[in-house]
């Protein structure tokens, strides 16, 4: 069962001082990250860590990780080799890919022609253009199904049981390969830590690398970026003693936000 996990690696925008925010809105291309470290998204941490989780449990799997970017995709291609992916591939571009969903489907589409996949698992989302396309365009470009927002799924080879959140709570449905799934996180899943071992063999595995070009005008042009204006509120719990602070911290604030 070969299975295809497309990541982005997408910086922090968190490490941004105020300033560049300011100096972002005087353009369409947003504050300056070349410099800031980047991540796979929560989405795609969560979905690598269900895969991992399912072939320590015995089920067999070829795992391939794939990311459309520069090269500081590099740096978790090979941490994803550390903790047991077979193939890492980074097709390379320096281009604004924040509102080109159709561009990066249609390379994920190309390689899964090319190379063959049973499964293609991406997150819901990035936190960059916030398009939630890439998912829906890669089936239809494959004529495959697509199911988004699973918080969980078990492979079931030729299956996979997907749960997903709905408008009304949660769905379970049983899908035969091939297909693509867009993993939601959903905080009871964290991503493995390599061992040291893992990762200096890692830091030796060669990654497949293609250049790829941006050859026409995305279909979504931003036109113009303005930051929300940054309010902050505070509440001071008065009392004489800790335990009178904590009554009141319980009466006026947690007891109407915790279940009874």
């Amino acid at each position: 069962m070969n299975i295809l996990l497309a990541f982005k690696a997408e910086p922090d925008p968190g490490m941004l001082a105020e300033k560049d925010w300011q100096a972002a809105t005087v353009d369409t291309h947003g504050p300056d990250v070349s410099l800031l470290r980047c991540s796979p998204g929560a989405d795609e941490q969560a979905a690598a860590a269900l895969l991992l989780a399912q072939r320590n449990g015995g089920c067999e799997m070829t795992l391939t990780a794939l990311s459309i970017g520069d090269e500081r995709a590099l740096h978790w291609l090979r941490y994803f080799v550390a903790l047991g992916f077979e193939t890492p591939v980074l097709l390379e571009t320096t281009a604004d890919l924040r509102f080109a969903p159709e561009f990066i489907a249609r390379n994920i589409a190309d390689w899964q022609r090319n190379h063959g996949a049973d499964l293609i698992i991406t997150g819901c989302q990035s936190s960059e253009g916030q398009n939630s396309q890439t998912p829906f365009l890669v089936a239809e470009m494959l004529a495959w199904p697509c199911f988004t927002q699973v918080e969980r799924f078990t492979l079931e080879p030729p299956f996979i049981v997907v749960e997903q959140r709905t408008m009304t709570g949660f769905r379970r449905c049983r899908v035969r390969f091939p297909a693509v799934i867009a993993v939601r996180q959903c905080g009871e899943v964290a991503l493995p830590v390599p061992g040291m071992r893992q990762r200096l063999a890692a830091a030796k595995a060669d990654v497949e690398r293609r250049n790829v070009v941006v050859e026409t005008t995305p279909a979504v042009q931003c036109l113009r970026l303005e930051r929300p204006e940054q309010r902050r509120h505070a509440t001071i719990i008065s009392g004489a003693t800790a335990q009178e602070k904590a009554r009141r911290l319980w009466a006026d604030y947690l007891r109407q936000r915790m279940p009874s």
